[in-house]
């Protein structure tokens, strides 16, 4: 998959499926999710992400969701529907937030001009993993926690 569709590859785009994700996983049907403005910089970023390829197109589109440890830790929590002061163990976020790229993910992937599949969401610290072509990414505000989504090519 080397292109993206222009339709699925514009910050309205990113912004509505995250809404939609957010709205239906953390929020109760609530829409808190805003674009906002990016981020100065990471301190301690974590990154959750999923591949999609389409049998006989080079490359795969990859769907990131990157934020503060911190702020994943409120996110997972919320997710979890856990109190504020519950601990957040590596198997939840690896488990919550993956699921947060993962549903995003299949989102977008919904939205592609070709079939395609969706590998497992993976979860690493650090905003970035290996060789990218970013094609977009939007910084998101929820709850005053901010949450970069960004589309990508990868090899």
């Amino acid at each position: 998959m080397t292109v993206i569709d222009a339709a699925v590859a514009t910050p309205a785009t990113v912004v509505a499926i995250a809404q939609d994700v957010f709205a239906a996983l953390v929020d109760d049907g609530e829409v808190l999710v805003q674009e906002c403005g990016a981020p100065a910089g990471w301190s301690e970023p974590v990154s959750a992400w999923v591949d999609m390829r389409s049998e006989g197109l080079p490359g795969a589109v990859r769907t990131r969701v990157v934020a503060e440890r911190g702020d994943v830790e409120v996110l997972v929590r919320a997710l979890l529907r856990e109190p504020a002061d519950a601990v957040v163990s590596h198997e939840d976020v690896v488990d919550a937030f993956g699921e947060i790229a993962n549903v995003v993910g299949g989102n977008v992937k919904a939205l592609l001009p070709a079939l395609a599949t969706l590998s497992l969401p993976e979860v690493a610290a650090g905003a970035a993993v290996g060789s990218e072509d970013l094609v977009v990414s939007v910084p998101l505000v929820w709850r005053g926690h901010v949450v970069v989504v960004s589309l990508s090519h990868v090899a």
